[in-house]
């Protein structure tokens, strides 16, 4: 465990897939569960800044790739709180839908790791999200759907600690902040554009689903990246 802000930590036995917790008092929101067999560790980790399992208000997926939300049905299984995904990915989370097709070798193979390696378990029930949606216990969290890597990939906003949880809509891998990885992004112009619309949020720190978090100035940063691209286009 790790902790970024007064409020904010991160999970480290997330390995290469970043999971954070928000705490505020005694009460915690999940954001993001990593890959299958994680639930355990995931416990652990907040027992050590004695946060229980009827603590956790809600868990929040940012998309449902497996490596982000392998470890739901388990954890789930431990806790009082409901699994939250946007409305776009209900049924993939559930596994009553599949997940986009593949076009690139990258994506074939996260697939064929997820079925054979991990054996995603779907959980058996999740809330779906909007933008009008309400975290229950966390009234400044604010729902950001920003698609492209994924139809329903989806962002948070703390305005309390002025913080911005991006799942992978955003990289910042050995301090490279850059946009969604190809490889691995259903529609690349969709993700531009949510990195644009990202940019025009008010918040100073990122946290980024794989990669380091960015401590301060990260909006300005995000602008930069968003202008450089259009630049490029232009």
């Amino acid at each position: 465990m790790k902790k970024l802000t007064n409020t904010v930590y991160l999970l480290e036995s997330g390995k290469f897939v970043n999971m954070y917790v928000i705490v505020h008092g005694k009460s915690a929101v999940i954001i993001d569960k990593g890959t299958p067999g994680k639930a355990n560790s995931i416990l652990d980790e907040l027992a050590a800044i004695k946060v229980k399992p009827c603590d956790i208000e809600a868990v929040i997926i940012t998309h449902a790739h497996p490596d982000h939300a392998g470890s739901s049905a388990a954890l789930l299984a431990r806790l009082y709180a409901r699994l939250h995904v946007h409305r776009d990915e209900l049924g993939i989370l559930l596994g009553k839908e599949p997940l986009p097709r593949p076009r690139y070798f990258m994506e074939k193979l996260s697939v064929f790791v997820t079925t054979h390696v991990w054996k995603y378990t779907p959980p058996a029930e999740a809330v779906a999200l909007d933008e009008t949606s309400v975290i229950p216990g966390f009234p400044g969290l604010k729902i950001i759907h920003t698609p492209g890597h994924t139809p329903g990939s989806l962002s948070v906003l703390d305005t309390e600690s002025g913080t911005l949880f991006c799942g992978d809509a955003l990289n910042n891998r050995a301090g490279n902040l850059t946009g969604p990885l190809k490889y691995f992004t259903v529609d690349q112009e969709q993700a531009w554009r949510s990195v644009e619309k990202i940019s025009t949020l008010t918040f100073d720190a990122l946290c980024p689903g794989h990669g380091t978090w960015i401590a301060e100035g990260a909006q300005q940063r995000v602008k930069t990246l968003a202008a450089g691209r259009q630049h490029r286009r232009g």
